[in-house]
Formats: C-alpha cells, structure tokens, sequence
C-alpha cells in the first residue's frame, strides 16, 4: 500500500481487500451455486434497499454516539464486574493480537453481511427478516450509546491493555475515526455477531451454522482480549438480540413470499 495514502485510508483501503477476500472464500465454499450475474441483477432490484438501510442506521448510529451526554456510567459497569474482563489478556502475545484483530476487523462483516445472501439462497423470507432484525438491534443499542456512554476497558482498567488501538498507527487511525471510545455498552460487536449467528441455523446448512457460531465466539472473545467491551456490553447485547430477533419473527413482510421464492427457484434453474 503506498506511504502517500493516510493512515487511514490504507486502514479502509485493507479491510475491504481483506473482506473481498473473505467473501469470495466464502461463497466459493457456502455457495457453490452463485451466479454473479443474477445476483447483481437482484442486488440492484431488491437487496440494496435492505442492505442500504443496514448500513444508513450504523453510520446514523455511529454519527449520533458522538454527541452523547457528559456524565460516564464507566465506574457503574466497574462496581458490577470489576475488571474480571483481564482474564481475557492473561495471555498476550503479538500473533494472538493480530489473528484477533483479523477477526474482529474482518471476521465481523463477513459474518453479518454473508449470512443476508446465504439466508437468501435458501430462505428469501429469513434473509428479509434479519435485515429487519439487525435494523431493530441497532435502534435498540442507540439510546444507550448516547446516554448511557461507557468508556472502552483498554483505557479504563490498569490490568487491560488497548491491543486493538495499540496494535499500528494505521488499525489506530481507522479506529480512531469512527470510535469515540465512549460507545461499549452494548457491544454491537457482540450483539450482531450473534444475530447471525441465530439466523445462520435458518440456512438448514450445518456447516455454516457452526462456522458463523465459532466465530462469532471467536468475534465475542476478540472484544475482551483487544480491551474494548466489558462482560456487561456483551451480556446486554445478547439480551437486545433476543428481542430483535423475536421483533423480526412476527413483523409482517409488504410483498408476496410465495411468488418471490418461485421466482427465485426459477432463476436458479434458469443458470
């Protein structure tokens, strides 16, 4: 990557060649019936309303976290669990730091984002149904993040360190620009890692069930041993996941299922 670029442009410029990646891994491995083709024609005709949505609330929600109020409930989440969270960071060494900063960077939006277009070659009604419960976990985390403000554990407790933030100057300055630190509670991380998870188990592909749950333990984990969230942030993460994903379940869909899953089982046998 040229030295030209900003820290934190090679930052974006490295996660999404390292997501890319991923995703061509994982469709060549989970769906070995894509066509690329139908896919950008319902990309463009259907997913991108879904998947734009997604992104607007995050970025919306990440913008908002910015302006929330003074006083830190940081030595509230202290008095409950103390820094029990340091277990994670009992054993640190560069090459652990890097594979779960890897996770964490990349794991993550491979997960969420590959579980919409696997749900949606095996269940169209599913796949809409976590978009509406991933837009429900994010309103849901928002409220927190403005007024109830916690600070991350890597820069709050003595016995944990800030390996994420402290890793490079580059995964430094890409942090850096969307997080306030003061944005833990809940851990979305958490909370949308184990969403997927959830609606992974709805492909009726095992495989990829067990793979999107390690890793989103691995994705969990990844949030104690860098010093970013508390046990509290994932705790009440998983809590307004259950609700999301129950919101999701019984909110009724504006289109016509049945004719959409005929017209998707016609473009698969049309390619």
């Amino acid at each position: 990557m040229p030295s030209a670029l900003s820290p934190q442009t090679q930052y974006m410029a490295y996660v999404a060649i390292a997501s890319l990646g991923a995703f061509a891994l994982g469709a060549y491995v989970f769906l070995p019936d894509l066509r690329l083709k139908r896919e950008v024609r319902e990309f463009l005709r259907t997913d991108w309303k879904y998947l734009g949505v997604a992104w607007v609330l995050t970025f919306g929600v990440n913008e908002l976290a910015k302006y929330h109020v003074e006083t830190a409930f940081t030595d509230t989440i202290y008095a409950m669990e103390g820094a029990t969270v340091g277990v994670f960071q009992t054993v640190t060494a560069r090459p652990l730091t890097m594979l779960f900063v890897f996770v964490y960077l990349v794991g993550f939006p491979f997960v969420v984002l590959f579980t919409y277009f696997k749900l949606k070659a095996h269940d169209r009604e599913q796949a809409y149904r976590y978009a509406a419960a991933y837009a429900c976990l994010v309103l849901l985390a928002a409220p927190f993040f403005v007024f109830v403000p916690v600070k991350v554990t890597g820069y709050s407790l003595v016995s944990v360190r800030p390996l994420l933030y402290d890793l490079n100057s580059i995964v430094m300055a890409g942090t850096f620009a969307t997080d306030t630190l003061m944005k833990s509670f809940p851990s979305l991380h958490t909370g949308l890692s184990t969403l997927a998870a959830i609606f992974a188990w709805k492909t009726g592909d095992r495989l990829y069930a067990w793979t999107v749950t390690v890793a989103a333990g691995c994705i969990v984990v990844s949030t104690f041993y860098l010093g970013i969230h508390w046990l509290l942030d994932a705790a009440f993460a998983v809590v307004l996941v259950l609700i999301a994903h129950e919101i999701s379940q019984r909110i009724p869909l504006t289109f016509d299922l049945g004719s959409l899953r005929g017209a998707g089982r016609g473009a698969g046998d049309r390619e």
